[in-house]
Parts: structure tokens; C-alpha cells; sequence
């Protein structure tokens, strides 16, 4: 086999020494640059400062190339606002483990007892936001609670102050209690006092409260009471008589009463009844009526007299008049009942006897006893032994 000529293998070796070189220039190249880039970003990390920044109570630990507080919330994407807080101020110089804080502002509706304002605070709670308002409601009722977190959007509250009022309930002695309301359904709600639809308020329940009013709830009950075996008294049916004397009245047929099962609907205002109405009966025995003799003979007035002492008996028991019927059961001058004249032998009715027949009576009578004991009053009043 033949060699190659000369000339070509000087060439071949001369291009691979060429290219041996080259390879070697290129590693050392590459890695000084490593070596430059790594050393700039040693020397860059080294220039950064650390600092807390605490976002709305949120606090991290970040690094920072910038000098100021500004040049840091730019670099966290930060933007504030004219009410937003931040501390230090935007211009402060920064020194390595400084705390900046941020604050933001929102907004809070806030309305007490139907009055509505609007404030901003920088508060994360309910209970801060009142706080930073400057009025805390301590014993009011909140729409919301107070330990509820309230972001950038706002929130909205509203407060219902307690007042002082007086209650007077179901006729009960009225006592004066300190609620939150708004109106005067609220104020007896929030004393635990239920209102049906039958019930008196006043004022209207819808009506606004205030310190120092006074509630009046008057309560109507209805209910329904069923009575088995009631009595229906027995009616009186009168018979006019002219020859009785004006005044008497004689039974002539007894009554019987009946009887029934009745359901009432009884109304009561605070506990007491006012009302009852019949709502449904069933008559189990029927009355029969009372038939009674009524007179209506008018007698003259006896004033027949002597200065007796039955006639000083007759003017005190009697006016003098010896003719008086009073329908009380007592007849005449000396008030006889008919038990006592009749058992004594008197007839008819005493006051249509003459003086002298019930003087006779009378005289019986005094004698029986031996004294004037029937008339106990007039003989005391007359000095008569009784």
C-alpha cells in the first residue's frame, strides 16, 4: 500500500493543533465569565437590605435594593392611597431591619338608631373600627359581631342603642328597663314579652322609641268555657189584680228552672273577664214560669190618731200611716208580717184593718210578751219595757 504524500500530513497535524488551541482558549473564556457573573451577583446580593414589612397586621421579611420606604412598597407592587397609613413616611431612609407597616383605609357604613354616616378606618375588626370611630356601643345590639374581620371592600353596621322605658304590662306595676330597640316592638321583644294579635299596644308597635316613653300592653285573652247542667232560672209572669192593694204580690204557680249545656266565649282583659256571649246551647229541661198576683189598688192614707202610745208607735214604725203596704213583708201603722197577726186572730192583710183592730192585735201581742219587744227599735227609741 502507498504512503501519503508529505506535504498533506504537515497540513492535517498543523489544523488539528490549531484547533486543539482554540478549544482550550474557549474553556478558559467560559469560565471566566462564570466566575464574573458569579462574583457581580455575590456583590449585588450584598448591597440588598432587609427590612419587615407588615401589610393591614401581615408581617414578612423582604429584601430590598431601594433607600427609601417608597422604593420598597414599589417593589412589593404596594399601592397606597391618600387615607391609607403608612409608617415611616414614604421618604424614609431605610437601614437594615427596619419595620414598615401599611395600613390601608376602608370604608364603614355605619348607622345608630336610623341615622346613617360613613367613616374610614384602617381597622381589621368590627370591634377596631368602632374603636377608631370613637364609639364603642358597648351595650348596644350590632348587626354584626364584633370580632368580625372586615376587609378593603368595607362593611356595613348598624347599632341599636339601649334606651330607658317604662313597661307597664297586664296591668302589672310598671317597671323601667334599659333595652336596645328601635321601636316599641323591639322594646317588649327584648324584655321577652310576646305580643298576639288580640292585644293592646300603646303606642302602635311599630311606633319609635325613646328614652323615657312609657309602654302600656293591656292583654285580651279569648277563650271558650263549656258548662253541662246550667240552671236557667224560671221566668216570672205577672198577673195584675185590682182587688189587691198596690204593693202585694202573691205566688200563684212556683217556677221550676231548667236546665242546660252551654258553650260561652269569654273575654278577659289582664286576667279579668268582660265579656262572655253564648256561642252554642242545648236545653235539657225547660223552666216552667212563676205566676205571681200583682195588686193595684191604690189605698187612701190612714192617718187616724190619738196620743196613744200605740199611736207614738205608729209615727215612729210607720209615718202615723195605719194604711202603709211597702211591699216589704211588714203591713200598717205597727208593721205587722202576717205570721204574727194572723196567729194573734187577725184576718185579711193589717193595713186594711182599722186603727183600733190592729191597736187590738197589737195589744195581744205586748201583753203575750210582756212588753213592747215586738218593735224593738221604736220601743227603745220611745223608752218603752220591752
Amino acid at each position: 500500500m502507498a504512503s501519503a504524500h508529505p506535504t498533506t500530513d504537515r497540513r492535517l497535524r498543523a489544523h488539528l493543533s490549531r484547533l486543539t488551541r482554540s478549544r482550550a482558549a474557549l474553556v478558559v473564556t467560559t469560565v471566566g465569565v462564570l466566575l464574573a457573573v458569579a462574583v457581580s451577583t455575590w456583590g449585588y446580593s450584598a448591597l440588598a437590605t432587609e427590612v419587615r414589612l407588615s401589610v393591614d397586621g401581615k408581617e414578612r421579611v423582604v429584601s430590598t435594593h431601594g433607600a427609601t420606604v417608597a422604593d420598597v412598597l414599589a417593589e412589593e407592587g404596594i399601592e397606597v392611597g391618600d387615607r391609607d397609613v403608612v409608617s415611616p413616611q414614604p421618604d424614609h431612609e431605610l437601614t437594615s431591619g427596619d419595620k414598615i407597616a401599611v395600613r390601608f383605609a376602608r370604608p364603614v357604613a355605619l348607622t345608630v338608631d336610623g341615622r346613617p354616616s360613613t367613616h374610614w378606618v384602617t381597622a381589621t375588626s368590627v370591634q377596631g373600627a368602632l374603636a377608631q370611630i370613637g364609639a364603642v356601643y358597648a351595650d348596644a345590639r350590632l348587626s354584626t359581631s364584633r370580632g368580625a374581620r372586615i376587609d378593603r371592600r368595607g362593611t356595613s353596621i348598624e347599632v341599636v342603642t339601649p334606651k330607658r322605658i317604662s313597661f307597664a304590662i297586664a296591668g302589672a306595676k310598671p317597671v323601667v328597663r334599659e333595652v336596645p330597640a328601635l321601636t316599641v316592638r323591639e322594646a317588649l321583644a327584648g324584655i321577652g314579652v310576646v305580643v298576639d294579635d288580640l292585644d293592646k299596644v300603646r303606642p302602635g308597635l311599630d311606633t319609635p322609641v325613646a328614652d323615657g316613653d312609657r309602654l302600656v300592653l293591656t292583654d285580651i285573652d279569648v277563650r271558650e268555657r263549656r258548662v253541662s247542667g246550667e240552671v236557667i232560672d224560671a221566668p216570672v209572669r205577672e198577673v195584675r189584680d185590682d182587688a189587691m192593694d198596690a204593693g202585694q204580690r202573691e205566688v200563684v204557680t212556683e217556677g221550676v228552672d231548667g236546665r242546660r249545656d252551654v258553650r260561652y266565649r269569654i273575654v278577659l282583659r289582664n286576667g279579668e273577664r268582660i265579656g262572655r256571649t253564648v256561642i252554642a246551647q242545648r236545653v235539657t229541661r225547660r223552666p216552667v214560669a212563676e205566676v205571681v198576683r200583682v195588686g193595684t189598688r191604690e189605698t187612701a192614707p190612714n192617718f187616724e190618731g190619738g196620743s196613744s202610745v200605740w199611736d207614738r208607735l205608729a209615727q215612729c214604725e210607720a209615718g202615723g200611716n195605719w194604711a202603709i203596704n211597702t211591699g216589704n213583708g211588714y203591713y200598717g201603722g205597727l208593721q205587722f208580717n202576717l205570721g204574727t197577726w194572723r196567729a194573734n186572730g187577725g184576718s185579711g192583710y193589717p193595713h186594711q184593718a182599722s186603727r183600733a183592730q190592729q191597736i187590738a192585735i197589737a195589744t195581744k201581742v205586748r201583753d203575750a210578751a210582756g212588753g213592747y219587744g215586738a218593735w224593738p227599735g221604736c220601743a227603745a227609741k220611745l223608752g218603752l219595757p220591752r
